[in-house]
């Protein structure tokens, strides 16, 4: 997230999107041997990102829905639900 905004943004605005970043309830969450392996699976199989590969991954696990504009979800989105953004 703060790649993207730093990138697509401008450093000074990083301070304020973290305040709010911060402020959201979301969890951090530890990978376990099994995400590791399903995301480096699902990186081998799909033009896609590592860390996107563990957002699907614990998405499957939570039978969560991603809320994304990232054109790479598309290679995977026969198999998770996706709100896309």
């Amino acid at each position: 997230m703060r790649y993207m905004i730093k990138h697509k943004v401008v450093t000074a605005k990083w301070a304020e999107a973290r305040a709010r970043l911060t402020g959201l309830p979301v969890d951090a969450i530890d990978a376990d041997q099994s995400m590791v392996d399903a995301a480096g699976e699902m990186k081998a199989s799909h033009k896609i990102s590592h860390a996107d590969c563990f957002a699907a991954v614990l998405a499957k696990q939570k039978k969560a829905e991603i809320y994304t504009g990232d054109p790479e979800f598309k290679a995977i989105e026969s198999d998770l639900k996706i709100m896309w953004l």
